[in-house]
């Protein structure tokens, strides 16, 4: 960001298209207006560090344990792994603790492999769109003009649909 900064300030210059101290204040304007998301987006890695060190999948490996059988592993995945993309905000870095846990279970379990990774990147979507202060969420609302919560608010019911028809495709086909 620092390099493309001093780029960007340099063509301005060269280019003559803005005074001296119009080029500074727009740029001091330009990080006045990224501190909330960027604030937003170290509190949901710090959430993330919080809930790594509360032993979080190991928690939720022993919750759904009882529902796990080939047909249905897509949808529990599905449905476990969107809470946690909503939860924790980390939707690609649920792909590095997913993984692991996920495609071994599956391959075990003799379960649809194509579909169970359908059913973790599709996880990663509901949470990327759901999340309050996720990534693309605050950097949506930042650009729309809106607060975080306001665009979250208005992506809850088109996600949630999504949601349920997701779950319910994962348990047709899963069990086919």
């Amino acid at each position: 960001m620092i390099v493309a900064l001093a780029v960007t300030l340099v063509l301005i210059a060269v280019q003559r298209l803005l005074s001296f101290n119009d080029t500074f204040d727009t740029a001091l304007d330009g990080f006045k207006a990224m501190i909330m998301p960027l604030g937003t987006l170290v509190a949901g890695f710090v959430l993330k560090e919080v809930n790594d060190l509360l032993g979080l999948t190991n928690y939720v490996i022993e919750s759904v344990q009882p529902l796990m059988t080939a047909g249905m592993l897509p949808a529990v995945v599905f449905v476990t792994m969107a809470f946690l993309a909503f939860a924790t905000a980390s939707f690609w870095g649920l792909f590095a603790v997913a993984m692991p846990i996920v495609l071994p279970l599956a391959s075990s379990m003799d379960a649809h492999m194509p579909l169970v990774v359908g059913a973790l990147i599709s996880a990663s979507a509901f949470g990327s769109h759901a999340c309050f202060y996720g990534d693309s969420t605050v950097l949506s609302a930042q650009g729309a003009g809106c607060t975080p919560m306001a665009h979250a608010l208005t992506q809850l019911p088109y996600v949630l649909i999504a949601a349920a028809v997701a779950t319910g495709f994962f348990i047709v086909v899963g069990n086919i």
